[in-house]
């Protein structure tokens, strides 16, 4: 059941509203950065005011440095045990626990001050996806024929319920619709290998009969109907792997045609014949996001081979075999002119023409952001961490380490100019925006509580970041 609170008379959650003023400097992390030395105190102080101290300095720092930014800084938080949040048409979607119910409380607030607009109670375990006009509630089971979801759309205006449907995949949302594949007795299954069978060699999916749907995000009607043939290969394309926002979806045939949907209308953008022909265990156009991205490239993992076939889209032919490495790794594209490949040690370009090594760098294994001919690399250097670390910035043309980076984090948000972040101490950390032509951070705010990787989103001028049950809300510097 939804409760709405009135416009005029919205219910503001004044005891967990906290305002600070912040302020920003930008580091230059060429060298290793370290918070500056507090003041020497006029007597000795307990070691948590020495850690107080040491992040006032850096907020002190700051000041002198940048100037103030009086826009900016941490809105409030929320200290309701949350167990997700994200941002969305100037609202903040949170879903926290209920000890009295099965399922969480989903509650929408202003993005601005945290004042409740509406909340919205379950009775089943439901993950939320937040729209700019919706927000979708998605439960998940298992049986015999696989695992589906069960969908729920909200007013994101007012929490009131507007259609639902069982029984669905559900794919991704975009401006125009809410994509979802219908579950039938048998559902596509990743093979991914046994323990005594080769890593190295592609294992094919299953490929029955699949069909996609297109649902008007409001009405839930049907706007779009598209069935993909028994034995044919899908890939869908996302606008960034940190977003749900589904943009294409290509299809391939055994024959080797190809073709290419937008994810909004349904509608064929473009076909094409490749010279190919077989089982493909996976294909895509190599970016981690496809949004604007020239795709201009077709990657296929032929079934039972290792490595993959590389494609010209405007002749069809192919350019290169990729071997591989033995170990089940994909291609990937960096950059308009290379494809890059974690091959255990590090990271190995090559050309997307040719398929001929341009550089390796050792180390880091992944690309953790992409700006011009600028890479930002990094590692998983914690097990369970939900970010990648960074550890440099690479000129992708030569493979050269431009700017070593030392504990910064990405908040998982994407942009030209990545949110990061890094502990000051085990309760401490500093918020920065990244700028990767000139390896500079612009720290805006400091945060406390923060006893871990935190789960964030992006919204415009908003950010919010989840750690430990409690969210904070910051308003971000003008972003370029």
């Amino acid at each position: 059941m939804n409760s709405p609170v009135g416009a005029g008379n919205p219910v503001a959650i004044h005891d967990s509203l906290i305002h600070v003023t912040d302020s920003v400097i930008e580091l230059d992390l060429s060298v290793p950065w370290e918070p500056p030395e507090p003041p020497a105190p006029r007597r000795r102080l307990q070691a948590r005011w020495v850690a107080a101290a040491a992040v006032l300095a850096v907020t002190l720092g700051v000041l002198v440095a940048g100037g103030p930014l009086p826009d900016g800084g941490r809105l409030y938080t929320v200290q309701v045990q949350v167990l997700e949040a994200q941002l969305a048409g100037g609202r903040l979607i949170i879903a926290r626990y209920q000890p009295t119910a099965p399922g969480p409380m989903i509650e929408a607030r202003r993005a601005s001050d945290g004042a409740l607009l509406w909340e919205h109670s379950t009775d089943l375990q439901q993950t939320a996806v937040a729209g700019p006009d919706v927000v979708l509630l998605l439960t998940e089971s298992s049986t015999g024929d696989g695992v589906s979801n069960g969908l729920v759309v909200l007013d994101a205006a007012t929490g009131k319920e507007l259609w639902s449907r069982p029984r669905i995949g559900f794919q991704g949302t975009n401006a125009a619709v809410v994509v979802v594949e219908e579950v039938r007795s048998t559902t596509p299954t990743i093979i991914t290998g046994l323990p005594d069978q080769d890593p190295g060699v592609n294992y094919a999916r299953t490929t029955p009969e699949r069909r996609f749907l297109g649902l008007a995000a409001r009405t839930g009607t049907v706007v779009w109907d598209v069935t993909i043939p028994e034995g044919r290969d899908v890939d869908l394309g996302w606008a960034s792997p940190y977003q749900s926002r589904l943009v294409s979806f290509d299809e391939l045939s055994p024959t080797g045609q190809l073709t290419r949907r937008d994810a909004r209308t349904g509608a064929v953008t473009e076909t094409r014949q490749l010279d190919w022909s077989g089982r493909s265990a996976m294909l895509g156009s190599g970016w981690l996001d496809g949004s604007g991205r020239v795709r201009d490239r077709l990657v296929v993992y032929p079934a039972g081979e290792r490595g993959a076939d590389v494609y010209d889209l405007a002749t069809g032919g192919k350019l290169f075999r990729w071997a591989g490495d033995g170990g089940g790794t994909s291609l990937f594209r960096c950059t308009e002119r290379i494809f890059c490949a974690n091959d255990g040690t590090g990271l190995t370009a090559v050309d997307i023409t040719t398929g001929k090594p341009r550089w390796h760098l050792d180390g880091p294994g992944m690309v953790a952001g992409f700006a011009g001919e600028r890479l930002l690399v990094g590692t998983f250097a914690q097990m369970n961490a939900i970010q990648p670390t960074l550890t440099g910035i690479v000129d992708s043309r030569t493979g050269t380490v431009v700017r070593k980076l030392a504990d910064w984090r990405v908040l998982g948000t994407g942009g030209s100019r990545p949110l990061v972040w890094r502990p000051v101490d085990e309760r401490t950390a500093i918020l920065g925006e990244l700028d990767p032509a000139t390896g500079t951070v612009a720290v805006f705010a400091t945060a406390g509580n923060w006893f871990g990787d935190p789960a964030c989103s992006v919204d415009g001028r908003f950010l919010a970041c989840l750690v430990g049950g409690e969210l904070s809300v910051w308003r971000l510097p003008n972003r370029r």
